[in-house]
């Protein structure tokens, strides 16, 4: 007997490889705009990144003003002037559909997964590349239901996302059998956390230095199978 029911997957750097396919869009795209980019442009990049992110998860900034503010940003630290952060953000999401990939060994893993357990994707990234990434990478039979929070309007950790997200399918299960999986402590455990439901944070070898205390730790997508 199983103890879970139903896994709730965050995506990026879960099972997508975001961090590699962000970096490679970050590079792509400077080249259609002709600007240089280098290891150092990309380490300012993802700090600029991750403070418009933490922003938008708190509530802070809406989804819209993330899509200009991240570059404007960006190219304020970098300190190129004359390119619209909203056009070139445009572009940079379009990369990254192109160069979307999962683990490997990540899509054979969750289709494994797939015949004992509802599976659904929960992932606060843009409507413009969540569906068209997972659809790129023909992985929608995997999942029961997909949420992307900038469909809904509100986003991890929010409790109404995961309310939200509780619902989308028939006849859930108690939570006592819902697990959330997810590499962000604050928006994927903090959330979970505080809904109510079991979380399993993906470490990818990190410490966590936090307070934050998910039910369980692992290092990578596959070591899933040790807690199932």
């Amino acid at each position: 007997m199983y103890k879970y029911k139903w896994l709730l997957f965050d995506a990026d750097n879960t099972f997508l490889d975001f961090t590699s396919a962000s970096k490679k869009s970050l590079f792509t795209t400077c080249e259609d705009y002709k600007l240089e980019c280098d290891e150092d442009i990309y380490r300012t990049y993802k700090i600029e990144n991750a403070k418009v992110w933490e922003s938008f998860e708190r509530n802070e900034i809406t989804a819209l003003e993330l899509r200009s503010l991240r570059f404007a940003k960006f190219f304020s630290a970098v300190k190129v002037d004359g390119i619209d952060p909203f056009e070139f953000n445009a572009q940079f999401l379009q990369n990254l559909i192109e160069v979307s990939e999962a683990y490997d060994g990540a899509i054979e893993f969750l289709e494994n997964l797939m015949h004992q357990y509802t599976m659904s994707v929960i992932t606060n990234g843009l409507k413009e590349v969540q569906r068209p990434r997972i659809n790129k990478l023909k992985m929608n039979h995997i999942f029961e239901s997909i949420i992307v929070s900038d469909e809904i309007g509100v986003a991890k950790p929010n409790i109404k996302f995961f309310e939200h997200s509780y619902n989308t399918i028939p006849n859930p299960p108690p939570k006592s059998e819902v697990l959330v999986i997810g590499d962000n402590l604050n928006s994927d455990i903090v959330g979970g956390n505080n809904f109510g439901v079991d979380t399993c944070w993906i470490s990818h070898q990190k410490p966590n230095n936090t307070t934050i205390k998910p039910t369980y730790t692992i290092n990578k997508l596959f070591d899933l199978s040790t807690i199932l």
